[in-house]
């Protein structure tokens, strides 16, 4: 027999798990969110940052080579070596921070477009025909097609950082959705669980109460009938032993 104490307790700990299921599928989804957006902001920073210090050793480089047209070669040498450090070291971390369709293609160009230029740069810095129309037939363009393959990159991870705002405003309905569907489930059962409380507790009492009354007021014949073998049954069938002690003891002798 199934008390009806444990009944109760029963629906309001289904209901509970219920509720605390939600929260936790919501606090799940919050942090895995947060840490995929945490993810694809910081790898698209260092790809921009990265991008942005080659763009700026391409400007130390051209710098050089238009000192090496002045005739100071040692010191344009010397700040062309540095800035080709700069920039390599910068385009061997841009290869190791490949994460968005494409980054692949653009390292590869960068790295193709930088090598025929560097031949060309040292030959021009190295050489004694340093003249800037030679500077701008053949070493501007070379300098050029670095710097467009630099910003094609750069443009990837700036266009992807769009996309991870378009993420962000769509995340909350994404969030909020499975918790949304437990608190929906949780109000339909709450509904399913009051109709049960109201059959099997409060309309079974309030029928012993009116008969009692009926009998009590009118001596109407006693005639409910619990079904569920539970705490309202017995006391339906102590209600019924008490009035048949009742009838018996008003019997006339």
């Amino acid at each position: 027999m199934v008390k009806i104490r444990w009944k109760i307790v029963t629906g309001f700990l289904i209901l509970a798990v219920m509720l605390v299921i939600s929260g936790l599928i919501s606090i799940y989804e919050l942090t895995k969110l947060g840490n995929q957006v945490n993810q694809l902001l910081m790898d698209n920073y260092r790809s921009i940052d990265f991008s942005k210090e080659m763009n700026y050793s391409m400007s130390i480089q051209e710098k050089a080579i238009l000192l090496s047209i002045q005739g100071d070669k040692e010191t344009a040498l010397s700040l062309f070596a540095n800035a080709e450090k700069s920039f390599n070291n910068n385009l061997k971390k841009a290869s190791n921070n490949l994460t968005l369709p494409g980054e692949i293609k653009q390292i590869d160009s960068i790295s193709s477009s930088y090598k025929q230029y560097k031949e060309t740069a040292l030959e021009f810095i190295q050489g004694e025909d340093a003249s800037l129309s030679v500077y701008l037939n053949e070493v501007y363009p070379k300098i050029q097609a670095v710097n467009r393959s630099v910003n094609n990159l750069l443009t990837i991870n700036q266009q992807n950082l769009n996309q991870t705002v378009t993420v962000l405003k769509q995340s909350p309905y994404r969030t909020i959705l499975p918790g949304l569907i437990i608190i929906i489930t949780s109000v339909v059962f709450s509904m399913i669980f009051n109709y049960m409380i109201s059959f099997y507790l409060i309309k079974p009492i309030n029928k012993i109460t009116k008969n009692v009354k009926n009998f009590t007021k009118y001596r109407k014949p006693y005639e409910v009938t619990i079904d569920t073998k539970d705490e309202i049954f017995e006391l339906n069938e102590a209600v019924k032993d008490l009035i048949l002690t009742k009838k018996n003891l008003t019997k006339p002798e």
